[in-house]
């Protein structure tokens, strides 16, 4: 092992058991190097938003304050606009895209590609592994299940769960603020 080897792999087992004892977490090795807050603002993401060393952005997005976008997910703003409200949380594994190949494919490339803008209200959450088709406006204090496939539009304070995402409920306000779930 050289010097640097040598003064990496240090720095690594130094950062894992710091982790470890301060959340009980093991996370690859990216996550433990970059700081997932810094790259939100690289990215020019709104105030106190974080985005994971893991997700993989494509493209120019406009995300709000206060998101939070978990580990392994992928937000494609390669062929049309992505934006992202504010009180966000797009959880592990949820995949967002503007394009869609599959006519294309499915017609032996006789039909181009499909490309259109995806937009997320304020105040909503993506479960996880859930992905986003190209065209959909997510309206805001929304709730979609995790492993859900939205190719439909959702409005305002829609719970929307499968694949494809179908209307399984609404977000009620109640007058101190606060929501709870009502089910169909």
């Amino acid at each position: 092992m050289n010097e640097f080897e040598k003064e990496f792999d240090a720095l690594m087992q130094e950062r894992r058991a710091w982790m470890q004892e301060s959340y009980n977490r093991t996370l690859p090795s990216g996550e433990l190097i970059y700081n997932r807050f810094q790259k939100a603002r690289d990215l020019g993401f709104g105030e106190g938003s974080s985005i994971y060393d893991t997700s993989v952005v494509l493209g120019e997005i406009r995300v709000g304050k206060h998101v939070w976008i978990g580990p392994y997910t992928l937000l494609d703003g390669s062929s049309g606009d992505l934006e992202i409200g504010d009180f966000v949380s797009i959880d592990s594994g949820v995949q967002i895209y503007t394009h869609d190949s599959t006519r294309h494919y499915v017609s032996g490339g006789k039909m181009p590609f499909e490309h259109a803008s995806v937009r997320i209200g304020s105040n909503t959450v993506i479960g996880s592994m859930s992905m986003i088709a190209c065209g959909v406006t997510i309206g805001s204090h929304c709730v979609v299940a995790a492993h859900s496939f939205v190719n439909r539009d959702l409005p305002d304070w829609s719970i929307a769960a499968g694949c494809p995402a179908r209307l399984i409920g609404r977000v009620k306000e109640l007058e101190d603020g606060s929501v709870e779930f009502v089910y169909e």
